[in-house]
């Protein structure tokens, strides 16, 4: 991988089928658990037709310009003393002004993403509003990232679905409001499961070397007004036909260097088609469709079983030309479940790699504010307790401390639900980033309650979370987005005014993001 690799030990997740080192019982994290149904493509052909107002050109990916601020010369301007002949009587230096301290506004991390929403608000604003949300399987299947969406664009406006992963880069992955299917043979890498080449911001990638295999997205909302694809381009790529509602263009994706080749395609259609044609592979990273007016676009990006290490597996320049296109307005991180189920994370190299992760991320959006979200409580069970009462222990110091050698004892300190021990020191340690990268921290353990929370939604009625003790419930992720809405909302009525004037000033100054 180019230029993302953080050296230092890859975080153990449940996900991923490993033992945690020690006998217990074996909970499958962040994988999701929703049926699955693919319908086929229909076998019609497409109208390569010359859009008007598509851009024929090939976007690919490029280094970003940086921006240097200007230089400012400061010049000490000192007042003119103006001699009198005549003598003034002296009078008592009059009294320095009294200058209040700035005040900050209300939920001052996220001033940027609530000044752009305002100005959406105002009608001041024409382009979207765009929050990027990379996370783990609480957010692979659109539960709590669709209901995030639902309730943005109800207020807001909607823009459209946005980014999304190419159709079927692992089973439990839905985009809600549309429906995907394939024909022929297609191969899904996931760069969570360490597969070789080369990865974008989605993490996943679709192959195929089949002539006629197809992929396609239809809208369950309505038409959309444009689509986007991007494909991998390279020495040993073919080609493919875009098509919406069977009106295509065709793509050649063939390159002497590797890049990201997108293709937009703006008409109006509820269908959006992928046909290979031959002469090589066709690899699609991602796939987009929206509406040309103003609103909010919510783009989730989860991979089962990832860690904020995955991204290292992605390469560099496909990241920084993926999310300097969406232009995020806000990015939201939502990893850290598998990272606290990992007994052996060192947690002071993974303050590094995440403060890294976080940096680069923002260096890709600069004007983008930044919330991380403090991984949802969570708990095991030791194969040893099991066939016991259901019961939920909340670990103490001492028995954290001892963790590996009260549990090959089989202690009573272990014989229930519990949650790892690590568990609480990355929602410590993802607050602290926050705080030094001036981002929003959201704790959603404390919105189920803390510690053994996960062990009363698991017995409430309706049932907010999966008996593994791991993964939300429809209902959960109902009330989950509920309370995360409302933790980036908060402030914004009244912070209008101070919001403004601290998003007038410069990063540098370490203003909100």
């Amino acid at each position: 991988m180019s230029g993302l690799r953080i050296h230092g030990r890859k975080s153990a997740t449940r996900c991923s089928g490993r033992a945690l080192a020690v006998a217990f019982a074996s909970v499958t994290l962040l994988t999701g658990c929703l049926p699955e149904a693919w319908q086929s493509a229909p076998p019609d052909r497409e109208s390569i037709v010359d859009f008007q107002k598509t851009s024929d050109q090939v976007q690919r990916s490029r280094k970003m310009a940086r921006l240097q601020p200007a230089e400012t010369e400061i010049t000490d301007v000192y007042p003119q003393t103006i001699e009198r002949d005549i003598a003034e009587p002296v009078r008592p230096p009059a009294a320095e002004p009294v200058t209040a301290p700035p005040v900050k506004p209300a939920n001052f991390s996220l001033a940027r993403f609530h000044g752009a929403l305002r100005a959406l608000e105002a009608g001041q604003r024409q382009k979207p509003v765009t929050i990027l949300h990379l996370g783990d399987s609480h957010i692979a299947s659109d539960r709590l990232t669709g209901d995030m969406r639902a309730m943005f664009q109800k207020r807001f406006g909607d823009a459209g679905r946005g980014l999304m992963m190419p159709g079927f880069p692992f089973t439990y992955y839905r985009a809600r409001g549309v429906r995907f299917a394939k024909r022929g043979a297609w191969k899904a890498a996931n760069s969570f499961k360490r597969a070789g080449g080369l990865y974008g911001v989605t993490g996943v990638r679709l192959t195929t070397h089949q002539k006629d295999a197809r992929l396609s997205l239809t809208s369950e909302n309505g038409p959309f007004e444009w689509a986007e694809v991007a494909f991998l381009a390279g020495p040993k790529q073919g080609s493919a036909v875009v098509a919406v509602d069977g009106n295509g263009k065709v793509v050649k994706t063939r390159a002497p260097k590797s890049a990201v080749q997108r293709v937009r395609i703006d008409h109006k259609g509820t269908k959006l088609t992928i046909r290979a044609t031959g002469g090589g592979a066709v690899t699609v990273l991602s796939w987009s469709v929206g509406q040309n007016r103003p609103g909010v676009r919510y783009v989730n990006l989860g991979i089962p079983g990832a860690t904020a290490d995955t991204p290292n597996l992605w390469n560099e320049q496909f990241v920084r030309d993926d999310v300097a296109s969406l232009n995020p307005d806000l990015i939201v991180l939502g990893f850290g479940t598998n990272e606290g189920f990992n007994d052996g994370l060192d947690l002071e190299a993974y303050q590094r790699r995440v403060t890294d992760l976080t940096g680069r991320l923002l260096d890709a959006a600069p004007d983008a504010s930044l919330a991380i979200i403090g991984p949802a409580d969570g708990a095991r069970l030791p194969r040893f307790a099991r066939g016991r009462k259901s019961v939920c222990r909340v670990l103490d110091a001492a028995a954290r401390r001892d963790y590996r050698r009260l549990l090959r004892a089989g202690s009573a300190k272990l014989a229930g639900w519990h949650a790892p021990p690590k568990l609480a020191g990355v929602r410590d340690t993802l607050r602290r980033i926050a705080t030094e990268k001036t981002a929003h921290f959201w704790d959603w353990s404390d919105a189920m309650g803390g510690e053994c929370g996960v062990h009363k939604w698991v017995r409430s009625k309706p049932q907010l979370a999966s008996s593994d003790h791991v993964h939300i419930t429809r209902a959960g992720s109902r009330r989950s987005a509920q309370a995360f809405f409302e933790s980036l909302m908060a402030g914004y009525e009244a912070g209008g005014k101070l919001a403004s004037r601290s998003v007038a000033g410069s990063r540098g100054e370490s203003v909100s993001r």
